[in-house]
């Protein structure tokens, strides 16, 4: 905006500010002449009507003020200077922006309009009696030196640049010049999501390799000593072999892992259309890990596999989602312990999630993974929770679980062999049948695991 927009537009005000002082002085003149009759007829006192004076004209002063502070309301858009074509044409393009964006006079670097996204990441308060300078709102140095250096530019200079706000915040400013006005726009373009993304990116890619590269290491070693030391021994070559083949399994896991949460990632938006029995995804699931538990030592009991209305879902997926909850438990679970798969339906997705992971008293818990609230409600919903009686988990590791390739063996009783994408499994094919996950343990009684899952919408209630 131009200095003499500013200057019309306060003239605007004083004019405005003229007009209410004389509706003042004609207002309460007019109640003084009525007073004063009254007096001098008789009718009313000396200090009755002085007294009806004093709050006449205080009414009047409290209507004043009050007109006059009214006219300063505030609106989607913030503009403290004139409302001349140009400022009006601004401030229309700025209501129309959903990012933050502001305007900032080239002659006197003020902030003279602003939209409420703006406001919001300027921290600025209520409506100004006057353009606010740039250089007492804008809080980080890059961008006001950026701003700077483009109003000291000839007109037509744009700039762009990104912006480290705080630790885990990143924004990218875009400075433009507008001729028309003698100003610049600036428009902010939060780049936290993408930067987040990246860095997942970056760090799933690091622990692929990672656990990748470690039994690939281990093949490699023993390669080497049967082509050279141990070339000779062959009592030894039994051992070698055995261990390469432990490791060359771990791998194919992996990767099978890695390639299972693609596809699940891939599909993820698409809902399941297919209409399964759940009880039969449960106790296929049970009777493939029976020869585990039996190894193990280990008694695997269902509870209410009975009577379990059907369910909208991908078969192969959930009997995974089973499969990685009972591995898990009945590797976890000590020689004698038991694992029990409980089953049930609930009224909703909130009654689902109390009783499949909200049981034990005096237990720790964390929701992994929310119903959406459009079918938490009023939608008959399946559930499964398995129990195990192994170490526990501590309470710092809750939050992470379900991150990919990280694995709480600390507090979990020790080395257990896995890849780290089990939960991460998991908490996607979850997400993908629009259904909830949650954990709960007590340290050295066990921990539990529930998921839930909207039912078939004409499955009869229990």
């Amino acid at each position: 905006m131009s200095q003499t927009s500013e200057t019309e537009g306060l003239q605007a005000r004083r004019r405005s500010m003229t007009r209410r002082a004389k509706d003042f002085s004609v207002l309460v003149g007019t109640a003084g002449m009525v007073l004063l009759v009254l007096v001098l007829t008789g009718s009313l006192g000396w200090i009755e009507a002085l007294s009806g004076i004093f709050v006449i004209g205080s009414v009047a002063s409290a209507y004043y003020v009050g007109s006059a502070s009214l006219k300063t309301g505030g609106g989607d858009v913030v503009s403290v200077a004139a409302s001349t074509p140009d400022s009006v044409l601004t401030t229309d393009l700025l209501a129309a922006l959903p990012l933050p964006a502001f305007e900032v006079s080239r002659d006197q670097q003020r902030i003279v309009a602003y939209n409420e996204p703006a406001a919001s990441f300027l921290r600025l308060g209520p409506r100004r009696s006057a353009p606010p300078r740039a250089s007492v709102i804008i809080r980080t140095p890059a961008l006001l030196a950026a701003i700077e250096t483009c109003l000291a530019a000839p007109e037509g200079v744009s700039s762009s640049l990104e912006l480290e706000i705080g630790p885990d915040e990143h924004w990218r400013a875009h400075i433009h010049s507008v001729r028309a006005s003698d100003s610049l726009l600036v428009l902010l373009e939060d780049l936290t999501p993408v930067k987040r993304a990246a860095r997942a990116r970056a760090d799933f890619l690091a622990n692929a390799s990672h656990e990748l590269r470690t039994p690939l290491t281990a093949i490699s070693g023993f390669i080497e000593t049967m082509r050279g030391p141990a070339r000779e021994d062959k009592d030894s070559w039994d051992r070698f072999l055995a261990i390469m083949a432990g490791e060359t399994e771990r791998m194919s896991r992996l990767i099978a892992d890695l390639l299972s949460l693609s596809r699940i990632e891939s599909t993820e938006h698409m809902l399941p259309t297919a209409r399964e029995h759940f009880a039969d995804i449960v106790m296929n699931s049970v009777d493939a890990l029976l020869p585990l538990a039996s190894d193990r030592g280990v008694e695997l009991v269902v509870e209410g596999a009975e009577d379990l209305p059907d369910v909208t879902a991908n078969w192969d997926e959930l009997v995974q989602v089973a499969e990685n909850l009972i591995s898990n438990a009945i590797k976890y679970s000590g020689t004698g312990s038991r694992v029990v798969v409980h089953c049930g339906v609930a009224a909703d997705g909130f009654e689902a999630r109390s009783l499949a992971a909200q049981l034990w008293e005096g237990s720790e818990r964390m929701t992994l993974l929310q119903t959406p609230n459009r079918v938490a409600v009023n939608e008959l919903n399946v559930w499964m929770r398995v129990e195990d009686q192994g170490p526990g988990i501590e309470r710092e590791h809750l939050p992470r679980l379900g991150e990919r390739f990280y694995r709480a063996d600390q507090s979990r009783g020790g080395k257990i062999t896995g890849t780290g994408l089990g939960l991460a499994i998991v908490k996607h094919i979850m997400t993908h049948h629009r259904g909830g996950l949650a954990v709960e343990t007590r340290i050295g009684e066990g921990t539990a695991f529930g998921v839930w899952l909207p039912a078939a919408k004409d499955a009869p209630p229990d």
